[in-house]
């Protein structure tokens, strides 16, 4: 059976709680080098997940000429740089989001990709889960009439603390909701207004435009979206929530019915409720649709595996990585003026 070699940077807890279980399923990738800064880290996953190698230094991989793809699991301080690296080496890159932290930043990952006729697929999980996907498919079918409202929540139990280390909950959180409504509607965001952002302590200042970096500080928001459409999107984003509600809930209004979307120990919990005739008076039919369940990650990872192994381009793009910049640069925008703000496409 042919393989995709893999390096791995990066082994902390996104690594080994959610991307390795899912690559260690898939027959056709190959765990070659497993890499951290922490000798513990790289020693750890690569005698619970059986990589062939340790290193505490990436330019192990990057001098290896078996190695087809890379997985950039660390902080967003290196994303930037690692793509900007690898691809430069022919080599695939599958990262964690965001891939920059300004706009600027992330219109020279894109360019040193294109030119290089790289592959760089952004880890944006929730458009890959069973959930949306079957949301996707009813919203497609008309079952629930033409959307009219939706509302989105990301949410976290990390320690208030961290939330400055991740560049803020928009970034980092935030960057996941904003993929799932691309993936939900395939109707762009145009503006942005911050309702309100949330701190704990000292608010950080402000910072927009194409050369600031969007990192922040805020533990807590909440957005509101126009999308090209016309359609409104509720999106509140929570870094601590205290009785740790699961990753995402989505509300999805129509003219003739809705859906509500919960994810519940990793598995989605989907209601919906319809009418035929989208007679406001007529009472609504309920059912829980059937949601074919995979293994957490695996068809995300498969995805980007086989994609790598077939050339094919079935997985996110770097275009898909970049949106949710602009919309984050259209939010410290908002968060500065008190305004709805455009997204600019730059």
């Amino acid at each position: 059976m042919r393989q995709v070699r893999l390096g791995v940077i990066g082994c902390g807890d996104i690594a080994n709680s959610y991307h390795l279980p899912a690559l260690v399923r898939i027959p056709e990738a190959k765990l070659v080098w497993a890499c951290d800064l922490i000798e513990e880290r790289a020693r750890g996953a690569m005698e619970r997940f059986g990589f062939e190698k340790a290193t505490l230094d990436y330019h192990d991989i990057l001098k290896d000429d078996t190695i087809d793809a890379v997985c950039i699991f660390t902080k967003v301080e290196m994303h930037a740089i690692l793509a900007m690296e690898f691809s430069a080496a022919h080599k695939s890159i599958f990262m964690q989001k965001p891939f920059s932290r300004s706009i600027e930043e992330g219109r020279r990952v894109i360019r040193t990709v294109e030119e290089n006729h790289g592959r760089l697929v952004p880890s944006f999980m929730h458009s890959y889960m069973d959930g949306p996907l079957e949301a996707k498919r009813i919203i497609e079918s008309g079952l629930i009439g033409q959307l009219q409202h939706i509302r989105v929540r990301n949410t976290t139990h990390n320690p208030l603390y961290t939330v400055a280390g991740y560049g803020g909950c928009m970034m980092d959180i935030g960057c996941h909701g904003i993929n799932l409504i691309q993936t939900l509607t395939g109707d762009p965001i145009e503006q942005v207004y911050v309702s309100r952002l949330f701190y704990e302590g000292e608010a950080a200042p402000s910072a927009y435009g194409e050369n600031a970096s969007l990192s922040g500080s805020e533990n807590a928001a909440i957005l509101m979206y126009r999308l090209k459409s016309g359609l409104t999107v509720e999106h509140e984003i929570f870094w601590f929530q205290i009785t740790h509600t699961q990753r995402h809930e989505v509300e999805v209004y129509g003219t003739k019915g809705v859906i509500y979307l919960r994810n519940v120990d990793n598995l989605p919990v989907m209601e919906c409720g319809f009418n035929t005739t989208g007679t406001p008076g007529e009472k609504a039919k309920w059912f829980r649709p059937e949601i074919e369940h995979h293994f957490f990650g695996e068809k995300q990872h498969r995805t980007f595996v086989l994609d790598v192994l077939n050339d094919t381009r079935e997985s996110l793009t770097p275009r898909d990585g970049f949106m949710p910049l602009q919309v984050l640069e259209a939010a410290r925008r908002s968060a500065e003026s008190g305004r709805p703000e455009k997204v600019l496409q730059v």
